[in-house]
């Protein structure tokens, strides 16, 4: 019988371990990010260095924005490095399972080994390489944007995520994080894979995970052209590390409380925590403003939970599709590319997760009763952007 106890728990430490979702990072303060632009000697870059310039200005106001001023970033910006390689020997699959991993350390140490002569990188948090290539899936360098350290280098899947060492070509060694993206990338796609990049891992895997689809990112349907919103099944455009971008000509859509948290940009005690079988009435702050309880957290068991937050067109929200009380369902024991954050949905007859908030009213999408863990959330009214809401047991509420 102990023998038995013992296996389980292990394999239950196992399956923990495996999950998705490191621990917490704390990202605050000045950011050093040091900016790369590559240059092939069989391709001519379709962006200028002012043109990323003004990109990276325009994510460096994304991430002060939604950290809430907690972090800035430091930018330095290189000018075109000539790289002696083809592009050929670089271009990569769009497809995350068919990413060829040396040739992402070829790219990545060529580049920085192009750097070296020029800028000191290693007390960098991130360097940011560009390949000076119009890129659209499977065209140019063939991915428009990913990280690759920790990320494609080793791979983030069964606790694989770390900081891989990379070997200069004057034989020195970096192991601190790096992102890539072709010179037309969106800025969405840059902010994505730098909230990888200043998150880190520990323990195999990234504290700020992916939140769309691998398989449908790897495997689309045949036809039809590679979009974020094409395997952002789970949380849809409310969480930028799900949907890098909702449309081509507007900034990309801000981090979920979720991603917030992983970042150490809610302070616990923006967080309001209330058990199932509990009766509370709490007033929730739009989550773009940062201030005052901006979350309200519902534990079920010890690595999924429950988190409601109140979405109002603000600052970098004004993207979104829609208003209203949103409830993600996370499991931290899912691995990195899955479920583990799914947009609970109030309005499924709005395709994309877009009519997700519930809000007050008669109508359909005004309240939401989990009878399996115990307890409802109904959003009780709107005002000056506040939501006041209750959580209590499914059997006191009625639709």
């Amino acid at each position: 019988m102990r023998l038995l106890v013992a296996l389980t728990l292990a394999m239950a430490a196992a399956a923990g371990a495996a999950g998705g979702v490191g621990p917490p990072a704390t990202v605050l303060g000045p950011q050093r990010v040091l900016v790369v632009p590559v240059r092939l000697p069989d391709v001519t870059p379709s962006r200028s260095t002012p043109a990323i310039a003004e990109k990276v200005r325009r994510v460096a106001e994304w991430v002060e924005a939604a950290s809430y001023g907690k972090a800035t970033l430091d930018v330095t910006m290189l000018g075109w490095q000539p790289l002696s390689r083809p592009l050929a020997e670089y271009r990569v699959s769009p497809h995350n399972y068919y990413v060829d991993r040396e040739r992402v350390r070829r790219l990545v140490e060529d580049a920085l080994s192009a750097a070296a002569r020029q800028a000191r990188f290693e007390d960098a948090a991130c360097v940011y390489i560009v390949v000076g290539a119009q890129t659209e899936p499977g065209q140019g360098y063939g991915m428009i944007a990913y990280a690759a350290n920790p990320g494609m280098l080793t791979g983030v899947r069964q606790a694989r995520a770390r900081h891989e060492v990379l070997r200069l070509a004057d034989g020195r060694e970096f192991s601190g994080a790096v992102i890539v993206s072709a010179d037309n990338a969106h800025p969405g796609h840059v902010a994505h894979d730098l909230l990888h990049a200043l998150g880190g891992a520990r323990e195999g895997r990234r504290a700020v995970p992916d939140l769309y689809d691998y398989d449908l990112q790897s495997n689309p349907p045949r036809g039809v052209r590679l979009h974020p919103e094409l395997f952002a099944i789970h949380a849809g455009p409310w969480d930028i590390m799900s949907q890098h971008f909702i449309a081509r000509d507007q900034p990309p859509p801000p981090p979920s409380s979720f991603t917030r948290l992983q970042l150490g940009w809610i302070g616990a005690e923006q967080v309001v925590t209330v058990r199932p079988g509990e009766t509370r009435e709490i007033v929730l702050e739009p989550l773009e403003s940062g201030r005052g309880p901006l979350v309200v957290k519902i534990p079920v068991e010890r690595q999924r939970y429950f988190l409601l937050e109140n979405r109002q067109p603000l600052g970098l929200a004004t993207v979104l599709p829609a208003s209203g009380l949103l409830v993600l369902e996370i499991d931290e024991t899912r691995p990195e590319g899955s479920d583990i954050v799914k947009v609970v949905d109030a309005n499924p007859a709005v395709r994309g997760l877009a009519g997700a908030p519930f809000t007050p009213g008669s109508g359909p999408g005004n309240v939401y009763v989990n009878a399996r863990d115990g307890f409802a959330v109904r959003p009780l009214s709107v005002a000056a952007g506040q939501i006041r809401l209750q959580v209590t047991t499914p059997d006191r509420v009625t639709r």
